[in-house]
């Protein structure tokens, strides 16, 4: 019988069939009607069934796929050989975004060399036998700024998982300001695989977003240092839009082309909404050009043009994959500046989200983040679990001030994802097609 988390559409190249999508595979199939229902009746042959099993689209009980859905999780931890840190290594930052998250919480604020030995104990700590990769993020402010504290962490564990066959890198969310080529081959020595670096748009829409602090536009050095590192590092490049400016963001793609930031050159492009924030936050409260949630009608609209232009341009896009929610993956935290543990960087600095600290460990944080909040009748039914989990823990918290609800994507869904298949099917071939 088909699979209870598969979507059907019409396909407009082949009268009488169906383009079938399994959000539980994230692959991609074109059915015949007559295929579908001996999938349904229990006659198709045993080779066809097993091909179409292996996709995800037939199952053997469609409550028993269902049911299989509750334990989704656990197998994904329990089989995850990754530890997987983020550390927040300082809050200080030479720009001055408009809409800045960590805003009310930035200053001249470094983490101190007690909290890096603590932290590097953390680690090691929680980096047991079992585990093969030790994969760390380091953010700030701007993580540059701290570079020195950068390569002693990364000299440190890159020779402790020497020392037991494993291995590390580390990885920057960088404004790309201070990624000089010198930084890149020095960094790169001890660790450095990737960075991801944000472009608000031409230089002309850029400027005015994410200036130096000092006023002056940041574009053309960011620019200047992607094009003398890309040969060193794996370069990812996002945006933030908003509903008036998305349609800007076109032309930075033409620009990268003509710079010689190609695909080739680039690993991934992703541009993404500005989250606004409730009145009372720490952050700018007066900031209300962005979003609070995935299903608001403009950003349909926006997402699925730039990932088109994205897409068409050769260069390489998230793919749906099945995906828990951060805070649900065991082995993956988030080290404040003063060595606080949370389980999201969003939540950094906000009181009762702290779940413990690089000294003294972790406690229980199953309560505080809501884990398994998806396990209800209304996402076990729907169609886009395994690509939803019950969606974002901060949006859900932006928009309602606590975790106490889903951030459900469905409307999200229903408008896009038909599109979205169709562009993955037009420009790269999806993960698992038929």
């Amino acid at each position: 019988m088909l699979s209870p988390y598969l979507s059907i559409f019409p396909s407009e190249e082949r009268p009488g069939s169906r383009l079938v999508f399994s959000s539980k595979k994230t692959s991609v199939a074109v059915l015949t009607d007559e295929v579908l229902q001996l999938i349904e009746s229990g006659t198709l042959s045993p080779e066809d069934l097993a091909t179409l099993t292996k996709l995800g689209v037939a199952v053997p009980d469609r409550e028993e796929e269902r049911h299989s859905m509750l334990t989704y999780v656990d197998g994904l931890n329990a089989r995850n050989r990754n530890l997987n840190i983020s550390v927040i290594i300082n809050l200080d930052c030479n720009f001055r975004c408009v809409y800045c998250y960590e805003e009310g919480l930035k200053g001249q604020i470094y983490m101190s060399d007690e909290t890096v030995g603590q932290l590097l104990s953390f680690i090691k700590a929680r980096f047991t036998p079992d585990k093969n990769d030790l994969n760390i993020d380091f953010y700030g402010g701007e993580p540059l700024m701290s570079k020195a504290a950068i390569r002693y962490i990364s000299e440190d564990l890159k020779s402790f998982t020497s020392e037991r066959n494993a291995e590390y890198g580390f990885t920057l969310v960088t404004n790309g300001s201070l990624f000089t080529r010198k930084a890149a081959q020095e960094l790169s020595e001890v660790g450095l695989k990737a960075i991801k670096v944000t472009l608000d748009g031409p230089a002309e829409v850029h400027d005015r977003y994410r200036p130096f602090k000092t006023g002056t536009g940041s574009f053309e050095a960011i620019m200047r240092n992607l094009k003398q590192t890309c040969d060193i590092v794996k370069i990812g490049i996002g945006g933030n839009f908003e509903r008036g400016n998305y349609e800007k963001f076109i032309p930075l793609l033409d620009i990268l082309e003509k710079e010689g930031l190609t695909p080739d050159r680039v690993s991934q492009v992703k541009f993404s909404p500005v989250m606004s924030r409730p009145a009372g936050d720490i952050s700018p409260a007066d900031y209300t050009d962005g979003c609070m949630s995935i299903n608001e009608p403009w950003l349909f609209k926006a997402d699925l043009l730039l990932r088109e232009e994205v897409l068409k341009r050769g260069y390489q896009v998230p793919r749906h994959m099945p995906m828990p929610c951060h805070v649900e993956i065991d082995d993956a935290f988030v080290v404040n500046v003063d060595g606080e543990i949370y389980k999201c960087p969003t939540f950094i600095g906000r009181k009762g989200y702290g779940i413990g600290n690089v000294k003294e460990g972790i406690r229980d944080y199953r309560d505080v983040y809501r884990l398994d909040i998806w396990k209800n009748e209304k996402c076990l039914d729907c169609e886009y679990l395994p690509i939803c989990f019950g969606g974002c823990r901060y949006m859900a918290f932006l928009r309602d001030g606590n975790l106490e609800t889903i951030d459900c994507k469905k409307p999200y869904l229903d408008a896009a994802l038909e599109t979205l298949i169709r562009q993955d099917i037009k420009y790269r071939k999806p993960s698992g097609a038929a």
